[in-house]
């Protein structure tokens, strides 16, 4: 299966203006050192189908029709971790007249295009014109990220993280226009505090889902009071009215990704621990994404909810050979799967599958890697990847089955 190009891929999506006022509060913690304006009808998704044969002929006689019954409505999900461009990602990247992110993606890009909505998270704000590129404690990175998140088939991303702020207004400035340009949508950054009341809206299958992105804070820039609209920062207030406006707006589904945690562990901090479950208690939160802590963390099912509370380092050079504070799952990563189901009877859409595809980062080209299905590297290696991955995500007792 060829992965979807930019307007074969995936999900189109539209942002519905909510004119409601207040920008995200902001909480200080430590970082980590590494009125409604009328919505738009959302464009509906685009979804790779194989045509079929054409039928036989019919017989001679009056036609009949039969009833089908489909069963419920449902789609799809793959969520996937951080995309934290250091610099020797952006070397391996590099082509005579530019970058090129895409073969880093060509093992996971067909997974990625199956799902009816593909999630990423971008860690490393982008440049607007691919000056003043810096990596590591502060990025700043080549803005053809985006096309090659573009090419693995991702429909919507995360941008909130406490490396949003690194470059001020141009990583902001970069990483929108950059996804834009992409057709990807994107929610937790804005360059207005209108375009921060809007809410991220997209089709998936018969569903709208709504998609919102906070962080803990920020590492190497505080924003200023009157630019706090730049990016999204954790307050609970905040969430659940953002996540009432969504479900106002004609969200059947909303998702939250949440960049909090800390950092090279699977154990949950505080802040997850408190605040993950009150937030899943809202009738207007249906799924959290987490990521930050660059390991794998647990996946919790809450009433019927589930909480992906840390989906690792997807692209990334972090190892312990690189990193003397980073243990050996730093290099592992996963893609969530989960199936979201329509009861016919509420019409509520709530999670009804879960799985994982354990993945890998060959560092040596920095191409991911699909753990299960690989045939061309070391099978022990990848062997103890995906052990290492099944263990953190039912670390708290939620087993997640392999794809």
């Amino acid at each position: 299966m060829e992965p979807r190009s930019p307007l074969e891929r995936g999900v189109a999506w539209v942002l519905f203006v909510l004119l409601v006022g207040g920008a995200a509060a902001s909480i200080a913690l430590d970082d980590d050192g590494s009125g409604t304006a009328a919505p738009q009808e959302p464009i509906q998704a685009e979804t790779a189908t194989t045509p079929s044969a054409s039928p036989p002929e019919a017989a001679e006689g009056p036609a009949v029709t039969a009833a089908v019954d489909d069963g419920p409505s449902s789609f799809t999900i793959a969520a996937t971790g951080d995309l934290l461009i250091h610099e020797s990602v952006a070397d391996a990247a590099r082509t005579a007249d530019g970058w090129d992110f895409a073969p880093m993606f060509s093992s996971v890009a067909p997974i990625l295009g199956q799902a009816d909505l593909a999630v990423c998270h971008v860690e490393s704000p982008m440049s607007p014109n691919n000056t003043r590129l810096s990596y590591f404690p502060a990025f700043l990175v080549p803005r053809e990220l985006a096309e090659a998140i573009a090419y693995a088939g991702y429909d919507t991303c995360s941008l909130a993280s406490n490396h949003a702020t690194d470059a001020g207004r141009d990583g902001i400035v970069g990483t929108i226009g950059a996804l834009d340009r992409a057709q990807v949508a994107h929610a937790g950054m804005a360059l207005s505090p209108e375009a921060r009341d809007e809410v991220t809206l997209i089709e998936a299958g018969d569903a709208t889902v709504a998609h919102l992105s906070y962080t803990y804070g920020f590492t190497n820039r505080k924003l200023d009071p009157d630019e706090s609209y730049l990016s999204n920062v954790i307050d609970e207030a905040t969430i659940l009215d953002e996540a009432r406006r969504a479900r106002s707006a004609g969200a059947d589904f909303v998702m939250l990704s949440m960049h909090w945690g800390t950092n090279y562990t699977s154990e949950l901090d505080e802040l997850q621990v408190g605040l993950g479950p009150r937030l899943l208690a809202s009738p207007d939160i249906d799924l959290i994404l987490g990521h930050h802590a660059h390991m794998v963390q647990p996946v919790v099912e809450i009433g019927g909810e589930f909480i992906v509370y840390g989906l690792g380092n997807f692209l990334s050079n972090q190892s312990p050979e690189t990193c003397t504070e980073c243990p050996l799952p730093t290099e592992d990563g996963v893609i969530i799967h989960l199936t979201v189901t329509e009861d016919e009877a509420t019409g509520r859409w709530s999670v009804t599958g879960v799985a994982h595809t354990p993945t890998w980062v060959d560092r040596s080209n920095f191409e991911i890697v699909d753990v299960l299905r690989d045939t061309g590297r070391d099978p022990g290696l990848l062997q103890d990847s995906a052990r290492r991955t099944a263990s953190a995500l039912a670390f708290l007792g939620t087993t997640v089955e392999p794809r």
